[in-house]
């Protein structure tokens, strides 16, 4: 009867402890999935320039790669690259710029660039000296006398505009424009219009400001003769050759060989920024600039060299394995949550199994300490019983020890320890009953 009754309570704790693992890993889905959100961003900020640079543009064609791909992206006006990485600075969280290479040297000491990294560089950034075509310029010194826009000021070609007028000694030989209100368009037009007579400018031939001006036939372009001087003066400038005729064929533009200074343009973000999105950024720079017409032999972009910038981890990883995994096949906002499923929501089922699977194996240890703390009272009555101890006292012992083994929970795997020990209880009562017989 009392093996019958502990095999039903050992069936009715299992249907119990089956209910708790069921609970437990609905608890364990309900947070993993609803209540703790993958690690991995849902959305990024991107950094670009002023509206109508190139900067700009290209983060609205990276905004809609990414978007395509599942991953938000929230293209934000900037001054420029200067002050993308001061944003950096300012602790960003899931944040990406454009910047030029080299630009935490042109920063100075004055920042903490530490957690700086870069995703790679992702293409040539051309600066451009266009002059109206009615005036002899062939060289910086010729723009002495003239009226010159340099850019807004916190831009790249602002900067690079100055560097170069100032390693000609010419800033005070030139009419330098205001800066405020410098957008592209509107240098563009005041060139076009004679109110300027000449305009450094940035950006690729694609770019639709840069592509008017080369094919506007009133304005015309510099060919920067001592490109490999600027180049070895200033390692964040690289010497660009765009080929006769490469812009436009028919039209033959450039008429000839261009040679071009160049910055060139960086995924610059912080080094904890997560490491699948630095693969899907550089999965866009890819798609995006697989067309450039600017560049030199054997490069290709995205790319590890031109850069000044320690490399992220996942773009490391990238650029030495290539892209690996279900984010080869799968958009990014189904990998944000296979992943999510990989490194939270199974370990944490894992668990629960785990545990739920460790509660009968308790249960029978503990169901054995009870049994040999019975047998070890059951030793002790024995002995008391051969020192000659009171027989009602002894008595009493065993009733005690009885009811508490005749109310304990046997599981099935010690069921034949426990008949074994209520025998041996049986039998001590009865040595304990007959002792005072036997002495009469």
């Amino acid at each position: 009867m009392t093996k019958k009754k502990s095999i039903t309570e050992e069936h009715r704790l299992l249907r119990h402890t089956k209910t708790t693992a069921i609970a437990v890993i609905a608890i364990v889905l309900l947070v993993s999935l609803v209540i703790l959100k993958p690690s991995a961003p849902k959305k990024i900020v991107l950094l670009t320039g002023p509206e109508g640079t190139s900067y700009h543009a290209l983060g609205q064609s990276y905004a809609e790669y990414l978007q395509q791909q599942g991953l938000q992206t929230d293209v934000q006006v900037t001054r420029g690259g200067f002050e993308n990485v001061k944003q950096l600075l300012g602790d960003a969280k899931d944040t990406v710029a454009f910047a030029p290479s080299n630009i935490e040297h042109v920063i100075g000491d004055s920042e903490d660039t530490s957690h700086l990294v870069t995703l790679g560089s992702i293409a040539y950034e051309p600066l451009w000296l266009f002059f109206r075509s009615d005036l002899e310029v062939r060289r910086i010194p010729d723009l002495a006398g003239l009226r010159v826009a340099t850019g807004a000021l916190g831009t790249v070609v602002n900067y690079a505009a100055r560097h170069i007028l100032e390693l000609n000694e010419m800033n005070d030989q030139v009419e330098i424009e205001p800066s405020e209100g410098q957008i592209p368009e509107a240098v563009a037009k005041a060139l076009a219009d004679g109110r300027i007579d000449a305009a450094f400018a940035m950006g690729g031939p694609a770019s639709p400001v840069i592509s008017e001006m080369l094919t506007d036939d009133s304005i015309s372009v510099l060919s920067f003769a001592r490109a490999d001087a600027y180049q070895a003066i200033d390692p964040g400038i690289a010497k660009v050759i765009a080929p006769e005729g490469i812009f436009d064929f028919a039209h033959n533009i450039p008429p000839e060989n261009l040679v071009l200074l160049s910055a060139t343009t960086n995924l610059v973000t912080l080094d904890n920024l997560y490491p699948t999105v630095a693969p899907l950024m550089l999965k866009a720079a890819a798609a995006i600039h697989s067309k450039q017409r600017i560049v030199t032999a054997g490069e290709s972009f995205p790319s590890a060299d031109h850069v000044s910038l320690p490399l992220h981890r996942g773009a490391a990883r990238y650029y030495d394995q290539g892209e690996k995994g279900l984010s080869k096949f799968l958009p990014y906002k189904v990998t944000r949550w296979l992943n999510h499923l990989g490194f939270v929501v199974l370990p944490l089922l894992a668990l629960a199994v785990v545990l739920v699977k460790l509660a009968p194996a308790a249960l029978r240890i503990w169901g054995n300490m009870r049994l040999v703390a019975l047998f070890k009272q059951l030793e002790e009555v024995e002995k008391a019983h051969a020192a000659g101890s009171d027989r009602s006292e002894l008595l009493d012992r065993l009733d005690h020890v009885d009811e508490k083994s005749a109310s304990m929970f046997v599981t099935r795997s010690t069921v034949h320890d426990y008949i074994d020990f209520r025998q041996f209880l049986h039998d001590m009562r009865e040595r304990v009953d007959t002792r005072d017989d036997e002495g009469a």
